[in-house]
C-alpha cells in the first residue's frame, strides 16, 4: 500500500482534541465524521454475525485479520470501521488511533433499523470518501437497509473510482488486493 500523503487535515485541530478527550461508555464507539463527533450504541447480533463471516473469509482466504475497535485517521476525519483487514499484529505498537498503513480493506455494516438512516448515509457518503482520501484500497459496505453488499476499489482523491454491488445472499467478487469471491448468504 502506498503511504498516505502528508497534506493538511480538513478537520479542525480543536475538534480533534475534543474527540481525543472523549470518554464513552463500554460498548459504545465515538467517531469524527464529516465535522461531527458521533457516538454510536452497541450493535445487534446480526450485525456481529456479518462481521464474523467477513472475518472468517479474510482469515481463511487471505491469511489476514479483521481488526476491530480501532480508530483510523483520514484527512477527512477519524473513523472506527466495523472491521479493518490487515496482517496480524499490524496495529501492535500503534496508539488507539493511527494512520491506515498496511490496511487492505475496511468494512462497514449498516444498521437494519429504518430509524437509523442517517448512520447508513454516513457509511455510504462521508466515510466512503474518508476511506478513499486515506488511500485504503478497498471499502466493503454491507448495507442491510438496502439489502446490498458493495465493494469500492481504486481510491483516487476523496472517492473510489470503481464499485460493484450484489444483493445480499449472492456472491460478491472482490478485486485485488483481496481478490476472490465473498459469499453473502449468511448476511
Amino acid at each position: 500500500m502506498t503511504a498516505m500523503p502528508e497534506e493538511p487535515s480538513i478537520v479542525r485541530d480543536d475538534l480533534r482534541e475534543a474527540f481525543a478527550a472523549l470518554d464513552v461508555m463500554p460498548g459504545f464507539r465515538a467517531e469524527l465524521v464529516d465535522g461531527e463527533i458521533i457516538v454510536s450504541p452497541p450493535h445487534d447480533g446480526q450485525h456481529e454475525t456479518i462481521i464474523v463471516a467477513v472475518d472468517d473469509w479474510v482469515r481463511d482466504v487471505h491469511g489476514l485479520r479483521l481488526h476491530r475497535n480501532l480508530t483510523l485517521i483520514s484527512p477527512e476525519g477519524e473513523y472506527v470501521p466495523d472491521g479493518i483487514a490487515a496482517p496480524k499484529g499490524a496495529f501492535a505498537w500503534q496508539e488507539w488511533h493511527s494512520k491506515p498503513d498496511g490496511v487492505s480493506m475496511v468494512l462497514e455494516v449498516t444498521s437494519d433499523r429504518r430509524g437509523n438512516r442517517k448512520g447508513a448515509e454516513r457509511d455510504r457518503g462521508p466515510k466512503r470518501r474518508g476511506y478513499a482520501a486515506a488511500d485504503i484500497p478497498l471499502y466493503l459496505l454491507i448495507d442491510r437497509l438496502d439489502g446490498k453488499a458493495t465493494i469500492f476499489s481504486e481510491p483516487r482523491g476523496d472517492d473510489y473510482t470503481h464499485s460493484a454491488s450484489t444483493t445480499l445472499g449472492e456472491d460478491l467478487p472482490i478485486p485485488a488486493p483481496l481478490e476472490g469471491v465473498l459469499p453473502t448468504h449468511d448476511f
